[in-house]
């Protein structure tokens, strides 16, 4: 199974843990040109993306951002500032049409699976399943044709391996512990 760093974005900060970087250090650590998942909690909860943090990092690695877009609007400024995939998360933008963004853009969108009552829209490119404690997730059945991303925010990198997720998102601690090519 594929693996990739994720960071937490808060109060324009990055952290991994309760590590913070800078966007400097993302860079220099990060593997190149691969996906590499932001969460941005200011967006996602406040409705304020850190979008000058996108941009910097954008140039470096692929972005999937969780920012909780609510609105097309909202989910073109991120695309804009440098996203390569979208998260959209049903619970903040239930309404959401999915033909009329793929009519204005190609970047890819994932659904955020936050529980089995989550409604995924249609057209979506996978599915985000986030992991926080043990027992670990399971695929949802009825969506077994999506590829699904576990986002794995238990601080652990135990026992993955075995999982059914075509990749899994790590704390960027992980990553950042050792050198990349």
């Amino acid at each position: 199974m594929d693996r990739y760093p994720y960071l937490r974005i808060e109060n324009k900060r990055l952290y991994s843990r309760d590590m913070q970087y800078t966007a400097r250090d993302v860079i220099k650590h990060a593997p190149a040109n691969q996906p590499f998942y932001l969460f941005d909690k200011d967006g996602i909860t406040k409705n304020r993306p850190n979008y000058n943090t996108y941009q910097r990092l954008s140039s470096h690695a692929d972005l999937w951002i969780d920012a909780g877009p609510r609105i097309l609007e909202d989910l073109m400024d991120v695309v804009m500032a440098g996203a390569t995939a979208v998260i959209l998360r049903p619970s903040l933008w239930p309404a959401v049409n999915v033909d009329e963004i793929l009519a204005i853009t190609d970047c890819n969108l994932y659904a955020y699976y936050e529980n089995p009552e989550c409604v995924v829209p249609p057209k979506m490119n996978g599915l985000i399943i986030p992991y926080t404690q043990d027992p670990l997730p399971n695929r949802p059945l009825s969506l077994t044709q999506l590829p699904s991303y576990l986002l794995n925010m238990t601080g652990s990198n135990q026992n993955l391996d075995t999982t059914p997720f075509a990749g899994v998102f790590l704390d960027f601690s992980f990553f950042a512990s050792t050198e990349h090519p």
